[in-house]
């Protein structure tokens, strides 16, 4: 079966009538029904019966068009996107990041894209997720690579990486032998993590939020070297995005602690809908 029987098969199914789909889809009655009577012998079932005039799909049926409405969606979808790419020829492209996130996965995309995309240039924006956010939907910058969670109906999301969020200690800490650790573990006990410019902040107290518990926070940064070195010499505990703990592990003694279950981080690209 391939998109034009499945489009045939919407619109039967649509119309409830072969006279009229046919009408609709500009073919004869015979060719219409001939194309179904093909779909039907490949699958080896009735898709439709006549209740009086109409032709009501059969439950195999509704299976069928329901999965013929997705695939035909996807590949709408997929034109689209070529049709973009073939028109992305060259121009300025403003794009906002979060310094961590430009520093983890930023340059290796550049260069690839601007591979394809010789005339393409970009200039890089760097700022926390809030405020990227707030920046794309307002059409000051035509892209952003935030972290979720997002807040905001004026934009589309497009998620590339997911992460966990972890936590870790230093090897003086009374944490440092634990295997992994929960929010709830974190009751009464201090911790430091980036500040509220950045999603993830939101995230992470969220979560506390949903726990009943009222986080124990020390200190709150933009920089995540600066916060691995303050949690370094403080012998605090530090949650952060896994990568950007990774990012600075060969410079200090940390030991990452296990995933807090459930808590995943996701990094994602934003364009403002309609753009």
């Amino acid at each position: 079966m391939d998109l034009r029987e499945m489009h045939y098969l919407l619109e039967i199914a649509n119309t409830g009538h072969m006279t009229q789909a046919a009408n609709n889809l500009f073919i004869s009655q015979p060719a219409l029904s001939k194309s179904l009577r093909k779909v039907e012998n490949e699958l080896g079932t009735e898709l439709f019966y006549r209740d009086g005039n109409r032709l009501l799909p059969t439950d195999t049926g509704r299976i069928v068009i329901e999965k013929s409405s997705e695939i035909l969606q996807l590949a709408a979808n997929m034109n689209d996107a070529v049709d973009s790419t073939k028109n992305l020829k060259r121009g300025k492209v403003t794009l906002g990041c979060p310094s961590i996130v430009a520093s983890l996965y930023l340059s290796e995309l550049l260069i690839e894209f601007q591979r394809i995309y010789p005339e393409i240039s970009f200039h890089l924006i760097e700022a926390g997720g809030a405020e990227l956010t707030r920046l794309t939907a307002s059409g000051e910058i035509d892209l952003a690579i935030v972290m979720r969670p997002i807040y905001s109906d004026l934009l589309n999301e497009i998620p590339i990486v997911k992460n966990q969020i972890v936590a870790c200690a230093g090897q003086s800490h009374p944490w440092f032998s634990k295997s992994y650790v929960t929010i709830s573990d974190f009751r009464n006990m201090p911790f430091i993590t980036f500040d509220d410019t950045f999603n993830l902040h939101t995230q992470i107290m969220e979560r506390f939020h949903s726990e009943h518990i009222t986080p124990q926070i020390t200190l709150t940064a933009a920089s995540a070297h600066f916060l691995c070195q303050y949690a370094y010499l403080s012998n605090q505990l530090l949650i952060l995005a896994q990568p950007m703990i990774k990012n600075q592990y060969g410079q200090y003694l940390f030991k990452v602690i296990d995933e807090m279950k459930q808590d995943i981080n996701s990094t994602n690209i934003l364009d403002k809908v309609g753009k």
